[in-house]
């Protein structure tokens, strides 16, 4: 809505599919690119295709989810493996380091740019039943507390948002809803 062409990053090339059509049809720019955001090499394999179409990154929002991924089940503090907890660690936290460092050089560049990143309430207070999930979005909100104080001398900024609930249209987390504490976020 305030002019920003969209490049989105998903595993499911049906869902990036549905996605373009839907921003088309309210007149944005908008492109998906398949990865996996927990292998490296598919993430920077897809930020060359996002600089190739549109040149620099400006905004970068992270918030992976695991959801629909066959045969995921966070796991209970008891029940947690270095397996379960790699396998969220790997998405959210190394996940979220490979795409900063595909944007932020750009951005130190240019003195200008931001990187936000969206965990589950769990990175504020520990849930026990989804241990796992939970001990990485701790590590994805500490990555990002710490990005911002290296980051802001140079310019760019960085931000985090713990949503407490499924993000839902027509709900308290209704995606417009979050767009906007992120838009004004990025404002100020």
């Amino acid at each position: 809505a305030e002019g920003y062409k969209v490049a989105m990053i998903a595993r499911n090339r049906d869902a990036l599919a549905g996605f373009e059509s839907r921003l088309g049809s309210e007149g944005i720019d908008a492109a998906g690119f398949a990865a996996d955001l927990s292998n490296p090499a598919e993430v920077a394999k897809a930020f060359a295709a996002i600089r190739a179409r549109y040149g620099d990154v400006d905004v970068l929002e992270f918030s992976p989810t695991q959801w629909n991924k066959g045969g995921y089940e966070s796991t209970q503090a008891l029940a947690t493996t270095v397996e379960s907890a790699k396998y969220d660690f790997d998405l959210l936290v190394l996940g979220a380091i490979a795409c900063a460092r595909a944007v932020i050089p750009r951005m130190v560049e240019k003195k200008n740019g931001a990187l936000f990143f969206t965990t589950g309430y769990s990175a504020i207070k520990p849930i026990a039943f989804i241990t796992s999930l939970c001990i990485a979005n701790s590590g994805l909100r500490g990555y990002a507390y710490c990005l911002q104080e290296e980051l802001a001398p140079k310019g760019v900024y960085v931000g985090t948002v713990s949503i407490n609930a499924f993000i839902a249209d027509g709900t308290a987390a209704d995606p417009l809803k979050i767009a906007d504490v992120y838009w004004d976020m990025y404002r100020k």
